[in-house]
């Protein structure tokens, strides 16, 4: 059954223009990376003019063509819409123009991309948070480009990664937002939020609170996890006191942590609303730095991979840290695993996103 609003069919299909970058700086979190941006965009109204989202593909220092190609092909993957060339600062930017819901048709696949057909409740409500963030970014009205084609925005295969269930919940859900007070949400989701997803403000913690954004309980009446259908979602990381003076110098400047001492200890300085490390404590020769939110993520990284989560606890001896932890991701909004379990669990899309957004509503992308 269709997934729409009542009057639905009173809405305008309005054509948005993509810009897709596959490469860039380091991500923060999938779909929801959300740096320093806002969650809540003004809402988008036809009075504003047309809806464009431009995402580039890549930066090159090639000469431009001058010409747009349709359809088209670039570094061996198909895009529907237009591929155009533009000057960006000394370089040049390869930019694919394509109408909004063929975007998402070449996002689902990578975000969530489930072929289990009991999962299409949660594959509907994953079109509409990737239609409510990318349509929110647009709000943002940058000069050159909207989002990127990365877990640093949404991941974005183009036509190659197309699947028929993935594309069937975007028309299922077309034209479909969430909104808080009138105004399009950027919806952030991630793989497994755990027992408990996180507070906004416990991971991004340069931002403030979002009511719509807080712990959710995403337990079942036994106790278990929604998001256990992703499987294990315990894991365990193991450091020495030399790997972590390692990490903290080559991290810490991106950072901007202060201190690049030998460490010498390590401890949690604070745990949030839901359970996740919001303050890492590093004693080092030169002084305490003080590590928070997300950040602990990124200075703690694994062969370049960062750390699953903030969600964990520490054992310290012999030299060695020890982190013992649950789920992958920042943590924020929907749990994509947890969307599953509820969608297994006879849960429709509506549900889904009322548990993981409290408080904002289904609105038409006018």
């Amino acid at each position: 059954m269709p997934f729409a609003l009542h009057g639905a069919d009173t809405r305008r299909r309005i054509g948005l223009l993509l810009l897709v970058l596959s490469g860039g700086g380091p991500a923060l979190a999938t779909a929801g990376g959300l740096g320093k941006r806002p969650a809540v965009s003004p809402q988008v109204s036809p009075s504003q003019g047309p809806l464009t989202i431009r995402v580039l593909l890549a930066r090159v220092p090639v000469a431009p063509s001058g010409d747009a190609v349709a359809g088209g092909e670039w570094n061996g993957r198909h895009y529907r819409g237009v591929i155009d060339v533009v000057p960006d600062g000394g370089m040049l930017a390869v930019i694919n123009r394509v109408e909004l819901d063929e975007y998402l048709r070449g996002v689902l696949p990578g975000e969530i991309g489930s072929r289990d057909p009991r999962d299409r409740a949660a594959l509907q409500a994953q079109a509409v948070a990737a239609r409510s963030y990318a349509a929110a970014r647009m709000g943002e009205r940058r000069p050159l480009y909207d989002v990127v084609a990365t877990v640093a925005d949404q991941v974005y295969g183009g036509m190659d990664v197309e699947r028929p269930e993935t594309d069937a919940a975007v028309r299922a859900t077309r034209g479909l937002v969430l909104t808080w007070a009138d105004r399009i949400i950027t919806a952030p989701y991630h793989s497994q939020g755990g027992l408990t997803t996180a507070a906004l403000d416990e991971v991004f913690w340069r931002r403030g609170a979002e009511p719509y954004l807080r712990p959710v309980d995403d337990r079942l009446p036994d106790g278990r996890c929604y998001c256990d259908a992703g499987g294990g979602r315990r894991w365990e990381r193991r450091f020495t006191l030399t790997e972590l003076t390692q990490r903290l110098a080559q991290y810490g400047p991106e950072l901007r942590l202060s201190g690049r001492g030998e460490v010498r200890g390590v401890r949690i300085g604070a745990i949030g609303a839901s359970g996740r490390v919001t303050v890492l404590e590093l004693d080092t020769s030169t002084g305490a730095v003080t590590v928070r939110g997300n950040d602990i993520r990124f200075l703690l990284r694994t062969g370049g991979d960062i750390l699953p989560s903030t969600s964990f606890s520490i054992d310290v001896g012999a030299g060695q840290v020890v982190l013992r932890g649950a789920g992958n991701g920042h943590g924020v909004g929907m749990s994509q695993w947890g969307a599953i379990g509820r969608a297994r669990a006879g849960q429709d899309a509506r549900a889904i996103l009322a548990a993981y957004y409290p408080g904002t509503r289904l609105s038409p992308l006018l």
